[in-house]
């Protein structure tokens, strides 16, 4: 009982040591301007063990979905769709190997993520590795803009009106 409770304690610890960011589009920061939908990617810097939750904050446009659990979260990884009351909509993540160790956890892109909105929409997307969400690790702020070519488009038809007047 005590290896088990010492194994908890050094998870619970390792977790909290891991550093995690959200990328989107391949791209690190705190501001993008996205497509309708866009990939959002969780990163490890380490190959920790770690639990954690990645909400589209309530009140915020847009939703998290076609989760893919990328080889390098490990044996156990997996990424569940949930609600947190006061928080917003997303999954709970956990990156863990199992005794067999295949694949093993590794450092980098352990999960990804379509974020799906409607142009306008504003959404702050935040990774917590605490249940009681107190303090976000990574945080990323995403309003949707039409794509370049719709605005090509609507430029090039402004002008083919303005001519035939």
């Amino acid at each position: 009982m005590r290896k088990l409770l010492v194994l908890f304690l050094v998870l619970g610890l390792t977790s909290a040591a891991n550093a995690l960011l959200i990328t989107v589009d391949e791209q690190e920061g705190d501001f993008f301007e996205v497509d309708i939908t866009s990939t959002i990617t969780v990163v490890s810097d380490d190959a920790s063990s770690w639990l954690g939750y990645i909400f589209v904050d309530e009140g915020g446009a847009g939703s998290l979905e076609n989760a893919v659990v990328l080889d390098a979260a490990g044996d156990i990884g997996t990424a569940t769709a949930y609600t947190g009351a006061g928080f917003g909509t997303g999954y709970e993540l956990t990156a863990a190997m199992s005794p067999t160790g295949v694949p093993a956890l590794a450092a980098g892109s352990q999960f990804s993520f379509d974020y799906v909105g409607a142009v306008g929409d504003i959404a702050t997307i935040s990774l917590f590795v605490d249940p009681e969400f107190t303090t976000p690790v990574a945080s990323v702020n995403l309003t949707v803009v039409p794509e370049p070519m719709t605005v090509v488009l609507l430029g090039l038809g402004a002008l083919f009106l303005r001519r035939r007047r």
